[in-house]
């Protein structure tokens, strides 16, 4: 495909879909300083996408004044074609259907100057089947946010079949230069990272309730006050890291590998083999081998305090 454009340089995104995700992202995208022009095919979509991006600004304390200016930098194409013609970058956020996508980028890839990414914002649907109908896949790649988008830092990264690595690597930096956690999934999944991980816990979560093991207020209070606060700012592995004290993830192994067996979860566990093992102490060594268990220690407590301290019970029925 043609040379990729410094993102730097970048002044207009077009945004199709203007739903829930995509008036997230326009939010996100007037807040980074570009423009946005947006195209959805529902009714009364341009009310509805101007009164979310404002209620996003409101929720976010931005200045009355400011949210005109902002909004003022909204343009409303009328086809998709229209809006994927001005942009130097195209973020689609359409309904989660594969016919509906692949129609989508077949327009896309037409409309669109040959140099601009074209970004997916699918929550689990694999850039292959995505892209195999359109004029210049190479250009096509999975852009997957977190609602709310503007909040949120996590954007995944998917490649497709036909996905030039160049384009994987410019959306990494293009999303990065905007304050997001971007992460490059090195294979394509159904749902990709995050999303099967929450996936997981939710379906053990419908058990314990079909079961009458835990009622749904418990099983949150037990996320949201136990681990919940640890995976904020840690994740599974560097939790289990540090509960395996000096000896790291590999003397948790050592200690509490048996429990893996155990009927902790509906979810199957893996066959712990010494393969397994020494991939994930390997991989735990790259990511947190730059400090000591002493100084991971004192990072995730003051971490879980400042949490802590500003986490109220009853929030949610205190501010309705």
């Amino acid at each position: 495909m043609p040379k990729l454009r410094d993102y730097n340089s970048l002044r207009e995104v077009a945004i199709i879909g203007a739903g829930l995700i995509g008036a997230g992202w326009a939010t996100q995208y007037l807040l980074a300083g570009f423009k946005v022009v947006a195209w959805d095919p529902a009714q009364d979509w341009r009310c509805r996408l101007r009164n979310s991006v404002r209620a996003a600004l409101s929720r976010l304390r931005v200045e009355p004044e400011r949210q005109d200016d902002l909004l003022g930098k909204i343009a409303f194409a009328e086809s998709c074609e229209e809006a994927a013609s001005k942009a130097d970058f195209v973020q689609e956020c359409g309904p989660e259907d594969l016919d509906t996508k692949r129609s989508l980028f077949a327009q896309l890839c037409v409309a669109a100057p040959a140099h601009v990414v074209i970004a997916s914002s699918t929550s689990g649907l694999p850039m292959s089947d995505l892209q195999g109908h359109c004029s210049s896949p190479s250009r096509l790649v999975i852009g997957h946010p977190f609602n709310p988008v503007y909040l949120m830092p996590l954007v995944e990264i998917v490649g497709g079949r036909h996905t030039s690595p160049e384009v994987i690597d410019w959306l990494a930096g293009f999303y990065r230069s905007m304050g997001k956690e971007a992460v490059v999934c090195h294979k394509e999944t159904i749902g990709f990272i995050a999303n099967r991980l929450q996936e997981a816990l939710f379906r053990e979560a419908l058990y314990m309730v079909e079961a009458d093991e835990a009622t749904v207020d418990q099983l949150d209070k037990a996320v949201r006050f136990g681990p919940g606060l640890r995976w904020s700012f840690m994740g599974p592995f560097l939790t289990y890291h540090t509960a395996g004290g000096h000896g790291g993830i590999r003397a948790f192994f050592q200690s509490f590998g048996g429990t893996l067996s155990q009927p902790y979860s509906r979810l199957p566990a893996p066959a712990l083999t010494e393969e397994l093992i020494g991939k994930v102490v390997r991989e735990c060594e790259e990511a947190y081998g730059g400090l000591s268990m002493e100084e991971i220690d004192e990072w995730r407590d003051r971490n879980l305090q400042a949490l802590a301290s500003e986490l109220r019970p009853n929030a949610v029925a205190a501010e309705e």
